[in-house]
C-alpha cells in the first residue's frame, strides 16, 4: 500500500515558515538602505514602550533569548541607537534607553513596518483580521510558555 504524501499547504510548520520568509523579504524591501533588521527593530519598540528596562525584562517583551539579545543591545549601542547603564537598585542589572539616534530610526523604521503589516494582512478579509492575530497570539503564547 503507497504512503500518502504529506500535504505542504496544509502543513503548518510549512505554511508559517513560507510567511516568515515572505516577512521578512517585505520588511528588507521597505528597509532598504537601512542596516536595521526587524529583530533590532522589536527590541527598539520595546525600549521605547518600557524605557529603562532590564535586558531581562526585553527578553520577556521581545521573546528573543539571553544571549542572542544581549548581542543584538550590544550591536545597538556600538551603533549609538541605544544606551545601557547600570541599574540603581541592581548594581548587576543594566537598564537599557533610546539614544537620540534610535528614536530617529524607530520613527523611520515604524512606517516600514506599517507597510510590512498591510502587505501580510492584505489577503485577509479585513472582518477577520482581529481573529487572525488572536490566533498568532496564541501560537506565540506557547513559545512563551516554553510549551513545545
Amino acid at each position: 500500500m503507497a504512503q500518502k504524501h504529506h500535504d505542504l499547504n496544509a502543513s503548518p510548520v510549512h505554511l508559517l515558515r513560507r510567511c516568515s520568509q515572505y516577512s521578512a523579504d517585505v520588511f528588507d524591501a521597505e528597509t532598504a538602505g537601512s542596516d536595521l533588521t526587524a529583530r533590532q527593530l522589536t527590541v527598539l519598540i520595546a525600549v521605547e514602550a518600557h524605557d529603562g528596562a532590564s535586558q531581562t525584562q526585553l527578553v520577556t517583551e521581545t521573546g528573543i533569548d539571553r544571549s542572542t539579545l544581549a548581542d543584538i543591545v550590544a550591536r545597538m549601542i556600538q551603533r549609538e541607537l541605544l544606551v545601557r547603564k547600570r541599574t540603581e537598585t541592581d548594581a548587576r542589572a543594566n537598564a537599557v534607553r533610546l539614544a537620540p539616534k534610535g528614536a530617529r530610526a524607530l520613527r523611520t523604521a515604524l512606517a516600514a513596518l506599517r507597510k510590512t503589516e498591510q502587505a501580510l494582512l492584505k489577503p485577509i478579509p479585513a472582518a477577520k483580521r482581529a481573529e487572525f492575530l488572536k490566533h498568532l497570539a496564541a501560537i506565540a503564547a506557547l513559545a512563551d510558555a516554553g510549551e513545545t
